[in-house]
């Protein structure tokens, strides 16, 4: 499982203030659903236009420096910086799984193998 992150300071940051406090609500929402389909920060524009004056609430945190306007949508400025990439969690899920077939594997040797 991914986790989307937001720094311990955002609540004095000068960017969250200049974006506001519905625009942040935007911000983190956009957040979880880039690290629950991995995306990599990467915010289509169906999701933004699902929210009620979704547009105008990317505008500002375009304004304040926390997204960029893509092709497709928006993006968020430094994910890698703070966010686990699509290729990072995959590799973890992959040692996860490992890890787990391990154990699996060695609870059904006999007590003797397992020394």
């Amino acid at each position: 499982m991914a986790w989307f992150n937001a720094d311990d300071k955002m609540h004095s940051h000068p960017k969250s203030r200049i974006a506001g406090l519905e625009a942040m609500g935007l911000w983190l929402l956009a957040g979880t659903y880039c690290t629950d389909y991995l995306t990599d920060g990467e915010v289509p524009e169906w999701f933004v236009e699902s929210w009620p004056r979704g547009k105008q609430l990317a505008g500002k945190l375009v304004k304040s420096g926390l997204w960029e306007v893509t092709e497709d949508g928006w993006k968020f400025l430094s994910w890698a910086e703070y966010q686990r990439t699509k290729k990072q969690v995959l590799a973890a899920k992959e040692k996860a799984a490992e890890r787990k077939a391990k154990f699996v594997s060695d609870k059904k040797k006999p007590d003797t193998e397992r020394m």
